[in-house]
């Protein structure tokens, strides 16, 4: 968002400069004129205003500022940067200008543009914890989780019950595997904010990540009765259940996640290992092949489908997957032929039927 300004008409209190009844300047009407309509949600029509506004003044900081808000909010970002760059020339010290511009590169991508103004917008005004919060997201869409962490804090340090602050921070505490750290983040920002179920769904993964897995579940049930089409939440559940040897339940969940999302790889390949340690072998090749249908590049799925036909007796079939796994993925001739060996010794004489 960008920071807005208004202008203020002070009367001043000696008659000595005070100007004659009925004096106004016809910039500064013009630029009111503008900022009714653009508060008035009619922003194109604002434009005529703040036009008139600068044609009878060129230099009017303010008329620049608030015409580039307009421009930004009409998503037209090389205009908007243009009349911000025209107040920093005239005004080298505004700080909500570095910001605002450096709203605008972010949108068009360019991020090291913007994180130069929002530094910059930082050093002008220190206490602003917006700004801080928006140099945090591009760090963190750059990776640098680091500094993303050390401006997060700051900010949370300036607005202590901004929740989604909170939320950024634990996101990066994810990303770079602080469980315990982003699991406290995300309590913070629900006991600010109970209805960000985002921050509920996160951290049933932090749970899932230090193994609590009865905490991790009980945030995802919460998840899915705010939002039970989430094909991703039922396939992050079902993978809890999966560790906790829960196998009917994981695959109710997988089952799901397809169901929602039919192209949905990670599910399908799942629920495939589930029907295998269920011994249901004609599923769980079905579903291989659906993986490799949608990813023919897909070692694991050749692999497990290849494992699964040797289950089933079928070893000229699983022959052909083992070639392609080890073709895709050399490393599989490590792990492969351990669990070839396995299945060999396990199957039944009599290949399974289709159910």
């Amino acid at each position: 968002m960008t920071i807005s300004r208004r202008i203020a008409i002070l009367l001043a209190s000696l008659a000595l400069i005070c100007p004659a009844p009925g004096w106004s300047d016809p910039a500064e009407d013009a630029l009111n004129e503008a900022l009714t309509l653009h508060d008035a949600g009619e922003v194109k029509e604002a434009l005529v205003k703040y036009d008139l506004a600068l044609r009878l003044n060129r230099r009017f900081v303010d008329a620049y500022y608030n015409r580039g808000n307009a421009y930004y909010d009409l998503g037209q970002n090389e205009r908007a940067i243009k009349d911000y760059s025209e107040v920093i020339r005239l005004s080298p010290k505004d700080s909500d200008a570095y910001y605002n511009r450096g709203n605008a590169y972010r949108r068009l991508g360019q991020r090291d543009r913007a994180l130069q103004d929002y530094s910059r917008a930082i050093d002008l005004a220190p206490e602003n914890a917006e700004i801080y919060v928006n140099r945090g997201d591009i760090y963190y869409s750059l990776g640098q989780y680091v500094p993303a962490l050390r401006d997060f804090t700051q900010a949370i340090r300036l607005s202590p019950s901004a929740a989604d602050i909170f939320y950024n921070r634990a996101n990066t505490h994810m990303k770079m595997e602080k469980f315990e750290l982003a699991t406290e983040d995300y309590s913070t920002a629900l006991r600010l904010n109970p209805d960000l179920v985002d921050a509920r769904y996160n951290r049933a993964i932090a749970y899932a990540g230090l193994k609590e897995y009865e905490k991790a579940l009980a945030d995802y049930d919460e998840f899915l009765s705010a939002k039970p089409k989430s094909p991703e939440a039922y396939f992050n559940r079902g993978l809890v259940y999966a560790a906790l040897g829960k196998d009917q339940n994981a695959m109710a969940d997988y089952s799901e996640a397809v169901r929602l999302n039919p192209k949905d790889i990670a599910a399908l390949y799942n629920r495939g290992l589930v029907y295998s340690r269920l011994g249901e072998y004609e599923r769980a090749a079905r579903d291989y092949t659906e993986v490799i249908v949608l990813s023919p590049r897909n070692a694991n799925a050749f692999a497990q489908r290849a494992v699964t036909r040797i289950y089933q007796g079928k070893d000229q079939e699983a022959e052909g997957d083992l070639k392609k796994a080890y073709q895709l993925d050399a490393t599989l001739k490590k792990t492969l032929p351990a669990l070839i060996d396995e299945a060999k010794s396990k199957r039944t004489l009599n290949p399974e039927s289709s159910p």
